[in-house]
């Protein structure tokens, strides 16, 4: 195996107790390997692969998970810069980072209980994903650090003035009876969060991240090879325990980046109405096929719909606007 990338590693309380190790990127033959070494004093070595394999994006996506998880675990490299232009072991976080820092090692679940109440109901009430109401981390913000009025919650990380404006009032009356022994504005919080806690909490949330990076290449490769292999909507869904309408959006993007979806798409549309399909093309010509909202308009009115059945249409559209644009590149 050819070596193309090697850094050292050390975690060291103390000279005497250095321990040493090293991450490979290496090639033979157009397989690519990448993992760790630990290096002995005796010279041995022991290693971890993180993956093996054809696929450069994969590779990367394990390379970085790996040096993520071995930085969270004390160790640092030789040569700086791996994951980021400038180590961000060393470098002070935006008072948003150090509030969510804060935040996250304090537990106020029984705080947080009403909060997620009210957004499921808004969630609902709305018709969004609980998500674009408030994410979990900032109900979690909410609960530790306790705004009381609305010029309060616009120091939280997420509420803007809009929202604040849209929620305030609800939110804050949510809050009302909460305990807080802390005050605003929330600038003692950087001396409140120690290097140490500092440091740990960053590593592992680049370790998350390159965590979730590894799963979607994986979960990519998975639906490609579904494909490849001929399976349908349904049968990818089953396999690979997700939703037919994140599914579908997932073939999307994996048109917009090159891939060949087309023999999925049109085994999906082969029973599609005739008069339907015409339809459908009509609208994608007029209206173009960058949004989606006006063609659902078009085909299927501004009438109300059962969530489950606006899905399947948003499906459906999403698989035409695929074999339009594969029509339309071929025709030029």
């Amino acid at each position: 195996m050819e070596i193309v990338f090697l850094n050292r590693f050390e975690r060291a309380e103390g000279v005497a107790d250095a321990e040493r190790g090293q991450v490979f990127i290496g090639e033979d033959q157009g397989i690519w390997t990448a993992g760790w070494h630990v290096l002995a004093d005796a010279g041995e070595r022991e290693q971890d692969t993180w993956y093996e394999g054809m696929s450069w994006e994969e590779l990367l996506a394990a390379f970085r998970f790996g040096v993520a998880r071995k930085m969270r675990e004390g160790f640092r490299p030789l040569l700086d810069g791996m994951l980021e232009e400038a180590p961000f072991w060393e470098r002070r976080p935006p008072m948003p980072a150090l509030l969510q820092c804060y935040a996250d090692r304090i537990d106020k679940e029984e705080a947080l209980a009403p909060l997620r109440s009210w957004r499921r109901a808004k969630a609902v009430e709305e018709k969004r994903a609980a998500y674009m109401i408030a994410t979990n981390r900032e109900l979690q913000l909410l609960a530790v650090f306790v705004p009381r009025t609305e010029a309060e919650l616009l120091q939280i990380p997420g509420f803007g003035k809009m929202k604040v404006e849209k929620y305030g009032a609800e939110l804050l009356g949510l809050l009302r009876d909460l305990p807080r022994d802390h005050a605003f504005p929330l600038d003692w919080v950087e001396a409140a969060v120690s290097g140490e806690a500092l440091a740990d909490w960053t590593f592992r949330q680049r370790e998350e991240k390159y965590g979730r990076d590894l799963a979607s290449v994986q979960e990519k490769k998975k639906l490609l090879t579904g494909i490849r292999q001929g399976r349908t909507l349904a049968e990818l869904e089953q396999e690979l325990g997700v939703p037919r309408r994140v599914l579908a959006e997932r073939i999307d993007r994996l048109d917009e980046e090159g891939y060949d979806v087309l023999p999925l798409v049109e085994r999906e549309l082969a029973e599609l109405d005739g008069e339907e399909l015409s339809q459908a093309e009509a609208a994608l010509r007029e209206l173009g096929d960058r949004y989606l909202k006006p063609l659902y308009q078009r085909l299927y009115g501004a009438r109300e719909a059962a969530a489950q059945e606006a899905e399947r249409h948003y499906e459906k559209l999403r698989l035409l606007r695929i074999r339009f644009r594969r029509a339309r590149v071929q025709a030029v």
